[in-house]
């Protein structure tokens, strides 16, 4: 039995709890792929009206209600439930179900999603792959992600959006064994800091057969597939491509000089080959003066028109490797169904509008109740086995 394992009541009634509501909110998420439509400011159920129960009924309901709130305490410490709350999650809700070399997925048993062509992953590659985080700020603050007071719906408002998205990022590698940094970054001073992405994933991917970046407000929508299987579903390997991007919403904005959609440097899937690591250079290098393109250093500092890395990537350095860069559909991996952008999200949703507010309704869902703070707190505990200065991580051969 599930749950046969618990050592107290306390923590017993807890994870049914959450279980529970786990259940319910992974369900609506997951089978509500459809483009939404955007809510209003304030909903109510007016419409639906409710009987009211008569005072004894009102009064035994209450009764019960309250006997069933107050389980028996037997002296478990919230470390010990935080535990048994996320060996739940791991091995039974979140149990991998799906395997890299499937030919085709569903959802509960419905919406089948079938490979384009025969698996190149049949097995997980555990640690051979990588996620990448990078910031140069401290995120300490209260309901921030380093914060030493730790994260918890409880105090929902505080809670951090982009916080909430490194944490995620953190959990999709625990659930699949992968490996995951977290870089604490120095500012540039004469550029932006997303400038930093070429030469820290070209120092990570040295490691690795593959590795991933995104930025903090883009997560992992689908939290039970392996990334494995995406590529697979992709068709993105180190025999295929070096790297793969995907494309932002057709708009005028986001366009490069050429009037073609840029690739949105918020989610880079890169391969451990040598042309990878050439691109990676050629990037660094774009808006330093004297270099190959010299108009790239209009690109050094964000401003209208010109979307630094990003803009820099995609005006100059995807015309240079044309076969070697895969652009991946918007919808499946980019935006959000409430941006109304025509980029639904589907594998990996980009909350670019939607950092302080839609992200918590993402990531609420997949880490409802005690979730959310039993996960930090392990986050928390684990940190010096993921967080890497770059002085550190640059000065190693």
């Amino acid at each position: 039995m599930m749950l046969g394992n618990m050592r107290s009541n306390k923590a017993t009634a807890l994870v049914v709890g959450v279980v529970i509501f786990l259940a319910a909110f992974v369900g609506l998420a997951y089978n509500h792929l459809e483009p939404w439509q955007r809510p209003a400011a304030d909903t109510t159920d007016t419409d639906l009206v409710i009987p009211e129960p008569d005072k004894a009924e009102k009064e035994d309901k209450s009764a019960q209600t309250t006997a069933a709130a107050v389980p028996e305490t037997t002296g478990t410490s919230s470390s010990d439930t935080y535990k048994e709350l996320r060996n739940v999650y791991l091995e039974q809700l979140m149990k991998l179900k799906f395997k890299p070399g499937d030919e085709a997925i569903k959802n509960f048993g419905v919406f089948e999603t079938k490979l384009p062509s025969k698996p190149y992953f049949t097995e997980g590659l555990g640690e051979k792959l990588c996620i990448i985080d990078m910031d140069s700020r401290p995120f300490d603050e209260p309901g921030q992600i380093f914060s030493e007071d730790g994260m918890s719906w409880d105090d929902a408002e505080t809670v951090h959006g982009l916080s909430l998205g490194l944490l995620n990022h953190w959990v999709f590698a625990k659930i699949h064994g992968y490996k995951y940094y977290y870089v604490n970054t120095v500012p540039y001073e004469d550029r932006r800091d997303s400038w930093k992405k070429p030469p820290i994933m070209s120092a990570l991917l040295k490691n690795h057969e593959t590795c991933i970046f995104l930025d903090s407000d883009a997560v992992f929508n689908r939290l039970d597939v392996p990334f494995e299987w995406l590529m697979n579903y992709w068709e993105i390997n180190s025999k295929n491509n070096s790297l793969a991007l995907a494309a932002d919403p057709n708009a005028k904005e986001n366009q490069d000089k050429f009037g073609k959609v840029y690739l949105n440097t918020g989610f880079i899937v890169a391969q451990n080959n040598e042309k990878t690591f050439e691109i990676f250079d050629e990037w660094q290098d774009c808006p330093n003066d004297g270099g190959k393109h010299p108009e790239c250093n209009e690109f050094k500092k964000n401003r209208p028109g010109k979307p630094t890395d990003q803009g820099g990537f995609g005006t100059y350095i995807r015309y240079d490797y044309p076969k070697d860069i895969k652009e991946l559909k918007c919808t499946e991996a980019n935006g959000f169904p409430e941006s109304h952008s025509g980029c639904e999200g589907t594998y990996i949703k980009h909350l670019w509008t939607g950092k302080s507010n839609h992200i918590k309704v993402a990531i609420g869902q997949q880490l409802p109740g005690d979730l959310l703070a039993a996960f930090h707190s392990q986050f928390l505990k684990e940190k010096k086995d993921f967080f890497i200065s770059e002085g550190d991580l640059l000065s190693q051969k």
